[in-house]
């Protein structure tokens, strides 16, 4: 593309026959001079490498006949002493003195008397120890000269004159080029292009810039062809700029060197080497800077309006210059550094114009997209209809195979054309679906709101609502579902809104308000925009059959959630490929869990993974995780379970699902604590609690702190919490989606401070899901789990252990066993108690979670070693086990006998409620108890006893 880097190597080396040709120069040279010694002329022809370049020889040779003695004329031509007849060969003669102005006399314009004076001059200066004339960039030489060396030279001969002619030949016109012929005709020899070695450009560079010069930076000044001034003048000039640093004493390219303008000095000292060249050959070059890459002659032919004959011809003269080289795909520059100087030296105007024309030509020549759109962007410029109806076509037909890259090219396509082109519209709602596909949520957002606050047609408004939506889901990142229904609102009161697109806009509606758990609204809405829809297909059936099923699924009905979920699973399988961007299958999960299916939600997430991973869409990959993750953690693979959702929070880190990260910290903090790592899990509730919007709503965040606080035995701190989730929440909704039975735990902390209006309702919502969904072994089992707490009967909850081992929740079958066996062992059956506390610790173990084990285990050894004779009295703690308590452990504990929290106990003994809890942490060890309940009857027996002793 049009890549501005500099620094990139030059694309030849020194190799062996580089080396033969130095060799053969010097060769050339020490021939020259011996020939001198002995009195005879010699002509040196020394070839520049390309049109920039030095040939290194002309130094040497200038040196050696300094060392020798040889006298020296040298000249340098320049392009003025084409108009001036002999200046070229007199300014030689007289530079430095070599030849005496005095001893040319007036040079008339008699061609013989002008030939008979030259060839006087030059045997004077060359007596003795000879002369060396070097005519230095020769390629600008006058005619007059060039025609008088081809007498002159041969007149000459037997004279001590050492000839050096040292041009460039790409530049040379006829008369240079007809006498550079005759002398090799006649025995004068060519000395080939000898560039600078390495070695010297590194010491160049070295000197310019008081450093040693790095790899990069030698690269780069090999650019200019071994000119050792220029190599200099263009370090230094670069250096200036900043294109070139120096770090611990070496030079080299700044890593930023492509993003910056080139010197105008550079661009100057490069350019002024190229006047030279024909205009066709400027004017191919020109072209080539503006396309960037290698080119046809086509292609700059296009660009340039010329014919393809002249410019081929052009072609030809810049690869003999050494400019251009030939490439495997067209033609190319010796190095970017002259690409980059003549396309800089363009005017803008004149830049913008070839940008401009350039893209006409490589749309027509069916070259990528992203070229197209790069040199419109140069020109700024729209580009023709037909450059436009080009890159629009690109688009659509990249959607499906490259979403990514047919975004990219939306983007960069709007921001040439404007609000007011009539493509806009129909672009960004074609945009605003590949960046959602492409998981670039926020950038989707930003595009549709910026588009909905313009004045759009019916059908490009619906089609942005219908975007949002989408991108309302946690899964995109977005989650602002009040602003998508605002959104809708305004659509359908347009009065030229047509029906399906209003169809289309009140299933939007149906589907937001289900996510914000307005089911019955939901529901409404689905219900009207399923009979807009009429007969029809479509979007509107889609996202209400979704709605309806989401709807059905948070009034805990979910064979009914999972039917209609279907149904839009059906219809977006109906709609194409592109929908299948949306993985509406993984709507099936959440009723697929609730109906304890969980080798269906396996099968279907194996589908989504493989579907997601072909489709590149990177997004989908959070959620498979979390409810892979959810799936086994129901299952008590709890080690599993961590290893998905921490997978999860991955890819929802390094993507924009942050609604759906909160979710996965949430679902790991549990994982977490229930494996016990309470300090890794207690990191995660924290990070929830920080993220930005909806991280996590606030039921799910009580209910995940109150189970850590359960774990870290702090369960008044633990009701605490759940009061308010008791409170605000829609248990029915809470309940039906939640990854795992919270029930039992919440009916237990609303008792534990007084609620029994909480716990009432708890239970009530419980048998309510246990009716509406016969045959759900879960639902069935919280409802017995919960009569057996309340009615203390210990085999409803075994009865709820079975149902759950049925439903294949191993978690929640050990937590019902442990609720059992602790009920057996408070009405005195001691031996039932041992049984299911055992059972109960097998089951923890099987799922990975020892730490929840060894609780069990400390109460089955207390069974064993303390539990209640069978008269069903429960023995009071030994005098020595009473005797170990502080007077403020006693005071606490026989507070916590009469059922205040904490928090109550705190404010009572003016303490903090994290010295109290310290306290009953302490009274549990020392009476070896492990609960308050076990605390309180400890207390009472004790008190008991006492009584009894002192009544004796």
């Amino acid at each position: 593309m049009l890549d501005d880097g500099v620094g990139r190597p030059h694309s030849a080396s020194p190799g062996r026959s580089a080396e033969h040709a130095r060799q053969a120069g010097r060769e050339a040279v020490d021939s020259a001079f011996g020939a001198l010694a002995e009195n005879r002329g010699r002509v040196l022809i020394a070839e520049h490498p390309g049109v920039l370049g030095r040939n290194a020889v002309v130094e040497r040779v200038r040196a050696e006949a300094a060392r020798r003695g040889v006298r020296v004329a040298y000249g340098r031509a320049t392009r003025l002493d084409r108009v001036a007849p002999l200046s070229t060969l007199v300014a030689t003669l007289t530079a430095g003195g070599a030849v005496g102005q005095t001893s040319l006399g007036e040079l008339d314009g008699n061609q013989l008397t002008t030939l008979a004076r030259l060839r006087s001059a030059l045997l004077g200066a060359a007596a003795g120890q000879g002369l060396l004339v070097c005519l230095d960039d020769f390629h600008h030489a006058d005619e007059l000269t060039a025609l008088t060396l081809r007498v002159l030279v041969p007149a000459l001969a037997d004279a001590p004159v050492l000839w050096l002619l040292a041009l460039h030949p790409p530049l040379a016109g006829a008369a240079v080029r007809g006498v550079i012929d005759v002398l090799l005709e006649t025995g004068a020899h060519r000395v080939p292009p000898e560039r600078l070695t390495e070695a010297a450009v590194r010491g160049l560079c070295g000197e310019a810039l008081v450093a040693e010069a790095g790899p990069g930076l030698v690269a780069l000044a090999s650019g200019v062809d071994g000119d050792p001034e220029l190599v200099a003048h263009v370090v230094r000039a670069l250096h200036a700029a900043g294109h070139v640093e120096v770090r611990d004493g070496v030079a080299e390219v700044a890593p930023d060197a492509g993003r910056r303008p080139l010197p105008d000095a550079v661009v100057r000292a490069v350019r002024a080497r190229l006047t030279d060249l024909p205009e066709p050959v400027t004017a191919l070059l020109e072209a080539g800077a503006v396309l960037g890459r290698p080119f046809t002659v086509h292609e700059a032919a296009g660009l340039t309006g010329k014919p393809v004959a002249q410019l081929a011809r052009a072609a030809g003269d810049a690869v003999e210059a050494g400019v251009l080289a030939p490439r495997p795909n067209g033609l190319g520059f010796g190095h970017e550094l002259i690409r980059r100087a003549v396309y800089a030296g363009l005017a803008e105007p004149v830049r913008a114009a070839l940008h401009r024309e350039a893209a006409d030509v490589v749309a027509a020549e069916g070259r990528a997209p992203d070229e197209v759109v790069e040199h419109l962007e140069r020109a700024g410029h729209t580009g023709s209809a037909t450059v436009v109806e080009v890159l629009h076509r690109a688009v659509r037909e990249r959607a499906a195979r490259e979403p990514g890259v047919a975004a990219d090219l939306a983007l960069r396509l709007l921001d040439l054309l404007g609000d007011a082109h009539p493509l806009t519209d129909e672009l960004t709602v074609v945009a605003v679906h590949l960046l959602t596909a492409t998981d670039r949520g926020e950038r989707a957002w930003e595009l549709a709101v910026r588009a909905l606050h313009r004045d759009l047609d019916a059908e490009s408004e619906t089609r942005l609502v219908c975007a949002l939506a989408e991108l309302a889901d946690p899964a995109h990142g977005r989650g602002d579902d009040h602003a998508v229904v605002e959104y809708a609102d305004r659509a359908l009161a347009r009065a030229d809104l047509a029906e399906h697109h209003r169809a289309e806009l009140r299933a939007v509606q149906a589907y937001r308000l289900a996510s914000t758990g307005r089911s019955t609204a939901a529901d409404v809405a689905a219900d009207e925009a399923l009979a807009a829809a009429g007969s029809g297909r479509g979007e509107a059936v889609l996202l209400a059959s979704a709605a309806k099923g989401l709807a059905a699924l948070r009034r805990g009905e979910f064979s009914s959630a999972l039917e209609r979920t279907r149904a839009a699973v059906r219809e977006a399988d109906r709609l194409g490929p592109f929908v299948r961007r949306r993985h509406a299958r993984l709507w099936l999960c959440p009723p697929l869990i609730a109906l304890d299916r969980f080798d269906e939600v396996d099968s279907t997430l194996l589908l989504v993974e493989g579907e997601s991973r072909q489709l590149r869409t990177s997004w989908a990959t959070p959620q498979w995780h979390y409810y892979r993750a959810r799936v086994r953690a129901a299952r008590g693979a709890l080690a599993e379970a961590e290893a998905e959702v921490e997978s999860g929070v991955r890819a929802a880190r390094e993507g924009t699902a942050h609604g759906l990260l909160g979710e996965l910290l949430g679902l790991r903090a549990e994982i977490r604590t229930t494996r016990g790592d309470l300090a890794a899990a207690e990191t995660d509730l924290h990070e929830v609690e920080l993220l930005p919007g909806r991280g996590a709503d606030t039921a799910r965040l009580a209910w995940w702190r109150a189970l850590w606080l359960c774990a870290a035995d702090r369960e008044d701190e633990a009701a605490e919490v759940v009061a308010g989730l008791l409170a605000t929440t829609d248990l029915v909704a809470f309940t039906a989606t939640l990854a795992a039975p919270a029930a039992p735990v919440l009916a237990r902390l609303a008792r534990l401070r007084g609620d029994q209006r909480g716990a009432a309702r708890l239970a009530r919502v419980v048998r309510e899901l246990a009716d509406r969904n016969p045959g759900v072994p879960w639902t069935a089992a919280t409802a017995a789990h919960l009569r057996g707490l309340d009615e203390r009967d210990p085999a409803a909850i075994v009865s709820a252990a079975e149902l759950y081992r049925m439903s294949g929740r191993r978690p929640a079958r050990a937590a019902a066993l442990v609720d059992a066996g602790e009920l057996a062992r408070e009405l005195g059956d001691q031996d039932r108690a041992e049984e299911l506390l055992a059972e109960a610790e097998r089951v923890w173990l099987s799922c990975g979670a020892e730490p929840a084990a060894r609780r069990v285990a400390r109460r089955l050894a207390g069974v064993r070693s303390h539990g209640p004779p069978a008269d069903g009295v429960v023995p009071p703690p030994s005098p020595e086990q009473w005797a170990s308590l502080t007077e403020t452990e006693v005071r606490v504990a026989r507070l916590v006998a009469r059922g205040l929290t904490n928090k109550a106990i705190a404010t009572r003994l003016t303490l903090s409620p994290n010295t109290i809890g310290t306290h009953v942490r302490n009274a549990f060890t020392k009476l070896r108890v492990t609960n308050r309940v076990e605390l309180a009857l400890q207390v009472i027996a004790h008190d008991r006893a006492r009584s009894a002793h002192d009544r004796r």
